[in-house]
């Protein structure tokens, strides 16, 4: 599978003198086939100081088999316009739409676009807008905009498990966003106009996710530009109930490719010498989804951990290995104690498949499968909940994979 998607969503806010700054970097993208690639290039990523807010973006469609330009245009701007802040002032060309943050190119040269202000463009694959969608007011209402979306101050951010591609029909192409949960959003590409309400189109849809589940199992893992797709994919195979994935998925727990680093600021006074801080870790994010979707599939997954953690000595950390478990871990659940540390949580269950704020959370493959919690203070365990395996019901799981 090619690398069809690409991100560029950092932190922003409205431009105003005490703005946070978003960039928009060069885009550089493929159709799956890799026979069209889209780049997306603004003079204002040229040259050896990073500007903020960039804009005036060029985008070119070329048939990567013959080098042909299929197709380019010009990102609309205003006139530019003046902003003075005390003694000083300058001069800002300011977009008429916004720049691009996520860019997935069609097997046909088509091109949809989700810009700045959460608009998605399509583009035909003669290099024509057709239309432009405000995702968030006109395709999802308020509660599931809050749902599938994270908001901050920074702006909003789709979530990472979400799956956008296109399918073709004998009319024209559908533009899809398969959110981690909720509806699909269904986009009549030769139209620009959204089309989530025909129920005739869901057919079409999940024969494409399916696909799109099989093509990555057929991706080298090692290629780390494939990593993000490979998270959609893993992700979608669980939701799918998509069995012949399994070795897929089997192949994807041994990854320690890591999106994720987390380390809580604490007091003065905190000390961890010699011990396991249990909110200094890392994810590996592939590995985690896999085996998530593994139990969905009815599959144990192997006894490998999700997050790695330190182990600090002095002013210096070292990666903490804890000791080999002899038999499976839920055996030893009855062990955890209140009052334990978060090194003896790890040399008696091992690392958790989920961290939350205040808490580590595991799923328990045993005869009668269980997930549980253990909540910490600073140091220790405070709490200890069993219950129903959260992977089977609800949206616990997704939730944690989503953002």
């Amino acid at each position: 599978m090619k690398p069809f998607i690409v991100c560029c969503i950092l932190c922003a806010l409205p431009m105003t003198a005490r703005a946070t700054d978003r960039y928009y970097f060069d885009i550089h993208v493929q159709s799956p086939s890799g026979h069209y690639q889209v780049d997306a290039t603004s003079p204002d990523n040229q040259g050896p100081n990073l500007k903020a807010f960039q804009a005036n973006f060029t985008y070119k469609c070329v048939d990567t088999r013959t080098g042909k330009t299929i197709w380019t245009r010009k990102q609309p701007m205003r006139e530019p316009q003046r902003f003075n802040f005390g003694d000083s002032s300058f001069e800002i060309a300011v977009p008429n739409e916004g720049s691009p943050r996520i860019i997935i190119v069609s097997n046909l040269g088509a091109a949809a676009i989700l810009a700045a202000n959460d608009n998605l463009i399509t583009i035909s694959p003669q290099g024509q807008k057709t239309g432009e969608i405000d995702l968030v007011k006109d395709a999802l209402q308020k509660e599931e905009s809050e749902r599938l979306m994270y908001h901050s101050w920074g702006g909003s951010n789709w979530s990472r498990l979400a799956a956008w591609y296109f399918f073709e029909l004998p009319e024209g192409e559908i533009f899809v966003i398969r959110p981690a949960w909720g509806p699909r959003i269904l986009v009549d590409v030769n139209k620009g106009k959204l089309v989530s309400g025909d129920v005739g189109l869901i057919g079409p849809a999940l024969e494409a996710e399916k696909q799109l589940v099989l093509a990555a199992s057929r991706t080298k893992i090692e290629l780390e530009d494939h990593e993000r797709s490979m998270l959609e994919a893993a992700y979608l195979a669980g939701s799918l109930n998509l069995h012949e994935a399994i070795p897929f998925l089997k192949s994807l727990e041994t990854s320690t490719y890591s999106e994720t680093n987390s380390a809580r600021g604490h007091p003065d006074g905190v000390n961890f010498n010699n011990e396991v801080d249990p909110f200094r870790y890392c994810t590996y994010d592939l590995r985690q989804t896999a085996q998530l979707s593994l139990r969905r599939l009815g599959v144990a997954p192997r006894n490998l951990p999700c997050h790695g953690f330190m182990i600090e000595r002095g002013d210096e950390a070292f990666p903490f290995t804890p000791k080999k478990q002899t038999q499976p871990r839920h055996k030893n659940a009855t062990q955890v104690k209140t009052g334990m540390s978060a090194k003896e949580v790890l040399n008696t269950i091992g690392a958790p498949d989920y961290i939350d704020d205040d808490s580590w959370s595991y799923d328990m493959d045993a005869e009668v499968p269980f997930s549980l919690t253990l909540t910490f203070d600073t140091y220790n365990v405070t709490a200890i909940k069993k219950e129903a395996p959260l992977w089977k019901t609800g949206l616990a799981r997704d939730k944690a994979l989503a953002f």
